[in-house]
C-alpha cells in the first residue's frame, strides 16, 4: 500500500494542474525553494536534470565529466537560490551555472583541475618523467605503461629490468582493489589503449556500461591510493583464504507496526537481537522520545525530528538501560551533508572503507548488530536510521533494515564508505546491576527512579525545550510546548508556504509519540495520589494523540506537490491548538505528581 501511495504521489508530481503552464509551475516551485523547501527544489531538478546533463555533455564532450558538472551545478544552485531575483527565469539562471561549472573544469583540461582525459595525454608529445603529474592517476599509469613499452625496445640491462619490475609492482599494488572484470577492462583501456567501443565489442556490452566500469574503477583506485599512502595494508583473510561473511537473525520486536521514530525502533530491534526484549511503550518512555517535539523555525520541515545530539542522547540511553556503547561518527568534507544541524560537530573523516567496515565486522562477529544512519533509504523517506545485521567480504556488501522493505536490503561497501554522514554504533558489555537478596527490591526501586527521571525530563522539555542548539546560524528550531505555537505560526503566516510532505511526517510521528506517552504513564511504578495524577496525565496525552491523529489524516505522510489551502490551514490550526491544550494539561498533572512524590520523599515515606 505504501508503494501504491508513493506511485500515485509520483504521478501527481509530474502532472501540471489545469490552467497552470509548466513555466508557472516552475515559478511556484522556485518561490517555495527560495523559502527553503527542499521538496520543491527536488521537483525542479527532477524535471530539468536530463536537459542540464545534455548541455554539460555537449560542452565537455565527456559523459563522466558531465555528471560531475551537473552535480556541482546542483549544489551551487541550491546554495544560491536566494540570489535569483526573477523567479520566472530559473532555467536560464540554472543553465548559466552549468556552463560556468563546465568551463571551470575544462579550463585546465578536465575534472578536478589537474585531471585530464586519457586521450588528451596520448596526444601530448612530452613523455619524459618531468612532465608527469604525480597527483593524477591517469598520468601516472600512462607514464608507467609508456616507459615500460619503451624499455622493451631497448637493450636489456639489469637497471632497466629492475625499474620495469618496480613500475609493474606499483601498478599491481593499486589494481588489486578491482574485481577481475574491472581490472581487465581497466587494463584494456589504459594499457592496451583500446577505445570504449572496442572494449564493448570484446565483452559484448554497451559502450555506456564500459564507461561505467572505467569510472567506477577510477574511483576505487583513488581510494586505494589514499589507503596505500596511509600505510593501510590489505587485511588478511581468516581460514583457508575464503572471504569472511556473517548474517545475524533479526527477530521481530514487539512493536507492530514498527515505531515511526526509527532511532528508537532500531535500537529496540538491536536489543531484541541479543535477547533483551522491551515493551514498545516502555522503551519510548525511557528513551524520552515519547515526550519530544521539535519544529524548524523556517517552515514545516521534518528535520526537527532528527536534530538532537545523537552521541549524547544515545550514550545516555544506553547508560539508562545498562549497556556500554561504541560510536563511530564523522562527515565527509567533499559532500553535501544532510541534517547539518545534527552532524556539524562531527569530525571530518576520510572516504576509505578501512575506517568503517572493520567496525561493522567487529560487532557482527560477536552477534551484535550495528545502528546505522542511512541516506539511501527507500522512498518516501529521505534518510532514516537502520540496523546493519550482516556483511559479506566476497560480495563486498552489508545487509541492513529499511523502513519500507520488511525483507531488508543490501548496500555495497562503497555505499557505506561514501555516506556523507557517518554514524554507526554498537553495543558493548552489559553494565553490572545490583545483586543479592535485595535484587528484586532494587529492580523495583530502579524502575521507580527511572520513571521519575523520565517524567522530570518530560516536564523540563515541555517548558524549556531542547538544550541542543546547532552552531550554524541559519538553522533554528523550537521544541517543547512552544513548538505548537511555531507550527501554528507557520500555518497562519501568509508569507510562509508550509512544507506539506514534512508536515505529514511530523504529524504522524508526533501523534504516535503522544500515544506512547499515554501508554508509558499507565505503567509507571508510582503510588497513591502521585499515580492518580500520572493516570490523568496519561488520559490527557491520549487526547493529545487523538487531535494529532486528526491532523495526520488531513495531511497524510505521502509525497505530493499539492499545497495547503487557506481553509485547510485553518482546520489544521484548530487541531494543533486542541493538541497543545491537552498536552499542557498533561504536563500540569505531571508537575503535581512530581511535587507529591518529592514531598513524600522529604517526609521519609
Amino acid at each position: 500500500m505504501a508503494f501504491e501511495a508513493e506511485d500515485r504521489a509520483s504521478t501527481a508530481n509530474k502532472a501540471v494542474p489545469a490552467g497552470m503552464t509548466s513555466a508557472d509551475r516552475d515559478q511556484s516551485l522556485v518561490e517555495r525553494a527560495q523559502q527553503g523547501d527542499t521538496e520543491a527544489f527536488g521537483e525542479l531538478i527532477e524535471q530539468h536534470r536530463n536537459k542540464a546533463r545534455g548541455l554539460a555533455e555537449r560542452l565537455t564532450g565527456d559523459p563522466h565529466m558531465a555528471d560531475d558538472v551537473v552535480q556541482d551545478a546542483l549544489i551551487r544552485a541550491f546554495m544560491h537560490m536566494g540570489s535569483l531575483v526573477d523567479t520566472s527565469r530559473f532555467l536560464p539562471w540554472f543553465y548559466r551555472i552549468v556552463r560556468n561549472q563546465a568551463n571551470m573544469r575544462l579550463r585546465r583540461g578536465g575534472p578536478h583541475r589537474k585531471e585530464q582525459p586519457f586521450v588528451s595525454i596520448l596526444t601530448s608529445s612530452e613523455t619524459n618523467s618531468s612532465r608527469v603529474d604525480w597527483e593524477d592517476l591517469d598520468s601516472i599509469l600512462y607514464h608507467l605503461a609508456r616507459t615500460a613499452a619503451d624499455a622493451a625496445t631497448r637493450e636489456h640491462d639489469p637497471a632497466e629490468h629492475l625499474l620495469r619490475k618496480e613500475m609493474y609492482e606499483t601498478i599491481h599494488s593499486l589494481l588489486h582493489c578491482l574485481s577481475r572484470k574491472e581490472r581487465d577492462i581497466f587494463k584494456a583501456y589504459f594499457f592496451r589503449q583500446l577505445s570504449p567501443d572496442e572494449i564493448a565489442d570484446m565483452y559484448r556490452m554497451t559502450t555506456g556500461s564500459i564507461y561505467t566500469y572505467i569510472h567506477r574503477s577510477r574511483q576505487k583506485l583513488r581510494k586505494e591510493h589514499v589507503r596505500v599512502s596511509l600505510g593501510l595494508l590489505p587485511e588478511k583473510k581468516e581460514g583457508s583464504g575464503l572471504a569472511r561473511h556473517k548474517l545475524l537473525e533479526m527477530p521481530a520486536w514487539q512493536a507492530d507496526p514498527p515505531i515511526m521514530s526509527t532511532f528508537v525502533s532500531n535500537i529496540g530491534r538491536m536489543l531484541a537481537a541479543i535477547s533483551d526484549q522491551w515493551e514498545a511503550a516502555e522503551f519510548m518512555g525511557v528513551s524520552t522520545f515519547a515526550f519530544r517535539m521539535k519544529l524548524s523555525d523556517k517552515t514545516t520541515f521534518a528535520d526537527g525530528i532528527y536534530v538532537f545530539d545523537w552521541r549524547a542522547v544515545l550514550q545516555e540511553l544506553m547508560k539508562e538501560i545498562g549497556y556500554e556503547i561504541s560510536i563511530l561518527c564523522g562527515q565527509l568534507a567533499d559532500s553535501p551533508v544532510p541534517l547539518l544541524g545534527a552532524v556539524e560537530r562531527f569530525p571530518i573523516v576520510l572516504r576509505i572503507e578501512e575506517a568503517v567496515i572493520p567496525f561493522i565486522r567487529k560487532h557482527i562477529d560477536v552477534g551484535k548488530p550495528v545502528l546505522y544512519f542511512d541516506t539511501r533509504v527507500t522512498k518516501p523517506y529521505v534518510h532514516e536510521w537502520s540496523v546493519i545485521y550482516g556483511y559479506d567480504d566476497g560480495a563486498r556488501v552489508v545487509h541492513l533494515t529499511d523502513p519500507m522493505l520488511p525483507e531488508g536490503k543490501i548496500l555495497s561497501y562503497d555505499d557505506v564508505t561514501d555516506n556523507p554522514v557517518r554514524f554507526l554504533a554498537g553495543f558493548g558489555s552489559k553494565l553490572e546491576q545490583a545483586a543479592g537478596k535485595t535484587a528484586r527490591r532494587s529492580r523495583e526501586t530502579r524502575a521507580r527512579e527511572q520513571a521519575l527521571r523520565t517524567i522530570r525530563f518530560a516536564i523540563d522539555y515541555a517548558k524549556n525545550g531542547c538544550d541542543y542548539r546547532p552552531r550554524t546560524s541559519y538553522l533554528n528550531y523550537t521544541s517543547g510546548l512552544a513548538a505548537y505555537d511555531r507550527w501554528i505560526g507557520h500555518l497562519q503566516n501568509p508569507h510562509i508556504a508550509p512544507n506539506r510532505y514534512g508536515m505529514g511526517q511530523l504529524s504522524a510521528v508526533y501523534a504516535e509519540a503522544k500515544r506512547y506517552a499515554a501508554l508509558y504513564l499507565r505503567g509507571v511504578l508510582l503510588d497513591g495520589e502521585a499515580m492518580r495524577l500520572a493516570l490523568l496525565a496519561s488520559e490527557a496525552y491520549e487526547q493529545t494523540a487523538d487531535a494529532m491523529d486528526e491532523l495526520s489524516r488531513l495531511v497524510p505522510f505521502i509525497r505530493t506537490s499539492e499545497v495547503l489551502s487557506p481553509d485547510m490551514r485553518e482546520v489544521c490550526v484548530v487541531h494543533l491548538e486542541k493538541a497543545k491544550m491537552f498536552e499542557s494539561a498533561a504536563i500540569g498533572y505531571l508537575e503535581k505528581s512530581i511535587a507529591i512524590t518529592a514531598g513524600e520523599e522529604g517526609n521519609g515515606q
